[in-house]
Formats: C-alpha cells, structure tokens, sequence
C-alpha cells in the first residue's frame, strides 16, 4: 500500500469525504487523481469534484445502468423517484415511504402493512449503496436519508429515459419535491385557485413548503389525490374533505387550532390523519362500521374528542394527545388505550397546568405492545414512574419539559426490562 505525500492529505480528505461511500464515486475520483500527484491538481479536484464526475456521464452512466438494471423490478421506481427531489435533498424516511404508497410503488405481501414493506423496500436500496443514511433516531432507525449527487444525476436521466412518471413530469414534478406541483403553489400563494381540469389525475399534492391562508377548498375535487399535505394559517378542512375517497396521507400544519370535520370519517382509504401543531378537535359522530380499520397515524388531537374513535381503530400504531391531561383531582387522564392491540408510539403533551405534582394512572390504560412512550408538561411525581415501568415492551422513554417533577427518582433492578433509550429534557 503507498503513502499519500504529506502535501496531498488534506485535499484527500475532502476528496473522500465527498465521495460519501458510494463506491462507483471513489473509482471515478481515482481516476481522476492517479496519475497527477500536483497539489493544485489535487485541490481542484476537491473543489470541484462534482463537475468533473458529471462533465463526461459515460464514466459513469454504464456502471449505474448496470447496477441499475440489476435492481428487482419492485425497487426501481422507488430509486428513481429520488429524481423528484432536489440535490442533495435530505427527505424524511416516513415522507418517503408515504410518497411511494400513494404512488402506488408499495403493494401489500399476505398480512404485512404497505409501510413495513416499504420500510423493507428502503433498506435493501440502503444495503446496496444506493441510499445514505443521514441522520439516525434515538432507538437506532434511519430518520432521514438522501442519495449521492451522481445518482441523483441518473435518476433524471433514466427516469426522462423511460418516461417516469410522465403526469408529474408535466406538471414540473422534478423542478423541486419542496412544493409539488411548483407553480400550483406559487398559485395558490398568491392567492389564486385551482384549476382542477389541470391536475385531476394528481396523486400527491405537497404544498408544506409554503404558507397559505385557508385550507383549499378546491382540493376536495382532486378526487385522485392520496397524498395531501398543507401548511395553512387556518387548516380547518372543510365537510366536503369526504370526497377526496382515495386520500392516504392527510398531513396539516396549522397556526391556529383545528377541528377535524366528522365527515373525514367516510375516506375510508385513509391510512395517516398527521397534524403537526396545535391542540385540535375532533368533532363529535360515530365513525360508521370499517371506516377507521386503515387508520395508523393520528397525532395532535384532544384527548376528550376522541372516546368515540379508539373502539374502532384496530391498526392504529401512533397516536399523539395535544390538550387536558390532567384532571382536577390531580390524576393523569386520558381514554382507555388497552385495546388499541397495535399501537406502538405515544406521545402524551398536557395543556392543563397543575400546581402539584400528578399521580399517573392505572397501566392497563397503555396497550401492552407499546414501546415509545413520550410525555410533556405532565408534571407527574418520580413515585408514580412505577406506572411506566411495568409496560413490558417499552423500548423508548422521553420525558420532556416538566413531564415528572421531584428531587429524585428511585427505580428497582426489575423494573424497565426492555427499555433502551431514556431521553430526560430538564
């Protein structure tokens, strides 16, 4: 093995680390530094590293196609969807995964959920170097990822080659996956509305990347859409959100509260109801029999709105209360969860404040296969921790601002048997 002359380490580094991995990038940058061993040369190279690789695509084009055409037919619509993305764009796995189903790239195998077999689909692309982890959640699963700029590269080509997903390609899909479709958000910013003749195939319509007034009204008419997602100043939907029957993923943010209309109920594909601010309401109305059996994300939503939903929710796996948690005996307060045999992350933010310290509840309230748990402004004494730790598949543990309060917490060897993370914010 030869030494790297002292005057070349550092462009070496920079070289190497902007090879990110991906080996068909490290033999290209190879090529391009063995035979000069001039320091100018060298730190060209790694300021510029990108454009060289790209100047000339038959370096590379060849050795991508083939990894490429090696790939199982299942996984290349999910890689070259990528493309839809801006360079170096770093997407959140549940996003992507989300965006394959309502593109339809994810189909169910026997009894297993479209998001296991999407998660399986993101880390074979992972496994085979073409998706880089970027960043990592506390229990030890990717939360972002994103690809390396020459794949990105060919992900346009190839996709352009085979008309990938030609509707989206029309409607500017590829300019940039922060608002899709891009001028339908610069519209609708703008005050404008939607033209539904225009987009009444679209499957996703993504506009978190831009604020509007209202949540649009027009929409409802892209009977087609699967994937809705909204950044709004007032992200009430309307009744009519009912005739959206194919939507999956309802994803809001909102700068006031909500109500969640009772008719969002007969979209009976709906899979995602994700809220991401804000104490909302459900409105009162008995869901009709089957209507809630898709439902696995709910987040952000009052505790007391909801007596009427969990008896018919049997896949729900993420649940997130935003309001009163606290009754005025001091006790932590929340509907019954045991039966909800499925869920397995819960997110637990009090609004009601308390001047003492609260007791927790009875643990048969938490359903047995839960294993994220995460409380905020619970304000619950250290003795009444024993209520956790007795859930025998919990594996994470958050306590936020103010969730517990006292000197000291005083656990038992038996206790918490198969927790691994514990995150404590004081």
């Amino acid at each position: 093995m030869g030494i790297c002359p002292r005057g070349l380490e550092e462009s070496g580094r920079v070289i190497n680390r902007k090879c990110e991995g991906l080996p068909l990038a490290i033999v290209i940058a190879a090529g391009l530094v063995k035979n000069s061993l001039s320091v100018a040369w060298w730190e060209q190279i790694a300021s510029s590293l990108r454009s060289f690789m790209v100047s000339d695509p038959r370096q590379y084009l060849d050795s991508l196609a083939l990894s490429y055409n090696h790939l199982p037919s299942r996984l290349r619509p999910c890689f070259l969807f990528f493309g839809a993305f801006p360079e170096d764009y770093e997407v959140s796995v549940t996003k992507l995964t989300w965006l394959w189903i309502a593109q339809g790239f994810i189909h169910e195998t026997r009894s297993r959920m479209l998001e296991d077999v999407a998660e399986d689909f993101l880390m074979d692309l992972i496994k085979r170097s073409l998706l880089m982890t970027q960043r990592i959640k506390s229990d030890g699963q990717v939360k972002t990822c994103r690809i390396h700029d020459l794949l990105h590269d060919f992900c346009l080509r190839k996709a352009e080659e085979e008309i990938f997903l030609s509707n989206n390609y029309r409607y500017g899909m590829l300019s940039s996956m922060l608002c899709f479709p891009l001028e339908l958000g610069k519209s609708l910013k703008e005050g404008g509305s939607i033209h539904i003749d225009k987009y009444k195939f679209l499957k996703i319509l993504d506009l978190e990347s831009i604020l509007i007034s209202v949540f649009p009204l027009d929409a409802v008419h892209m009977v087609n859409l699967r994937y809705l997602a909204v950044q709004v100043h007032d992200g009430s939907p309307h009744a009519s959100i009912s005739k959206l029957i194919n939507l999956q993923m309802l994803i809001i943010s909102s700068k006031k509260n909500i109500v969640v209309p009772k008719t969002i109920w007969n979209i009976f594909n709906l899979r995602h109801l994700y809220i991401k601010s804000g104490e909302n309401l459900m409105e009162d109305g008995c869901p009709s029999p089957g209507a809630l059996a898709s439902l696995q994300t709910l987040s952000q939503v009052r505790p007391r709105s909801c007596h009427d939903i969990f008896s018919r929710t049997p896949n729900l796996k993420k649940l997130g209360f935003c309001g009163p948690l606290i009754s005025s005996l001091g006790d932590l307060e929340f509907p019954n969860l045991g039966a909800l045999g499925h869920l397995q992350k819960l997110k637990l933010l009090n609004t009601f404040p308390y001047a003492e310290s609260t007791r927790s509840c009875n643990p048969i309230m938490f359903p047995e296969k839960l294993k994220k748990l995460t409380t905020s402004n619970t304000g619950i004494d250290w003795k009444e921790m024993w209520t956790f730790a007795w859930l025998p598949n919990l594996e994470v543990l958050k306590l936020k601002f103010q969730a517990c309060v006292g000197e000291r917490w005083e656990t038992g060897d038996a206790e918490f048997r198969k927790l691994k993370v514990l995150k404590l914010h004081v």
